[in-house]
């Protein structure tokens, strides 16, 4: 049997827990209009400069001032004629230093380098592409060892790509390169 006195706390609850009830299943109001509040400030996470971001929409390759592109011309000229010379020692440690960490994940993928070994030159060789030094030694060493860069197109602040233009005037890419701090390193965005 419930005494009076439990049953006005009893009757207490179920009020309470009614009004819960309904606040919940109602739709809520919008907080009436008027000054906000001070907002609290939240420290955004430092974006990590060491590597080049993608190219955002909104960067304008005219933007670059004459003389930046012109010292990264000559920066990635001197950079390819030392890859030149990497290459044609067949070094792959020196090379491989001089790659992105999504360069060595995409060439090193066994689908990708199953796929690589597919072209019929490869095929032609009897190569099968296994690991990312044999892709370095059967692919990357005949054919990158005089690269000639031309010109070079920023796609953004810290990402070109650096341009061979063929004897009939095409405009090739050689390398996608991204400037990690004060060094260059390929990657493999277009």
């Amino acid at each position: 049997m419930i005494r009076p006195r439990h049953l006005s706390v009893v009757a207490a609850a179920v009020v309470i827990l009614a009004a819960v009830f309904l606040s919940c299943t109602s739709q809520q109001k919008a907080p009436p209009a008027g000054p906000p509040g001070p907002v609290p400030r939240v420290e955004s996470p430092q974006p990590d400069n060491s590597k080049p971001q993608p190219p955002v929409a909104t960067f304008d390759p005219s933007a670059i001032p004459p003389e930046v592109k012109q010292a990264t011309f000559t920066d990635i000229r001197a950079f390819i004629e030392n890859l030149n010379q990497i290459i044609r020692h067949k070094d792959y440690a020196a090379w491989i230093s001089h790659l992105d960490s999504d360069y060595i994940a995409y060439y090193s993928d066994p689908a990708v380098l199953e796929q690589l070994s597919q072209s019929p030159v490869l095929q032609r060789l009897g190569v099968k592409l296994r690991t990312l030094k044999d892709y370095f030694i059967n692919v990357v060493y005949p054919a990158r060892q005089n690269d000639r860069v031309d010109d070079v197109e920023f796609i953004g602040e810290k990402l070109v790509k650096a341009i061979t233009i063929s004897p009939k005037g095409e405009r090739l890419v050689l390398y996608s390169l991204g400037k990690y701090g004060e060094v260059w390193k390929i990657g493999i965005w277009r």
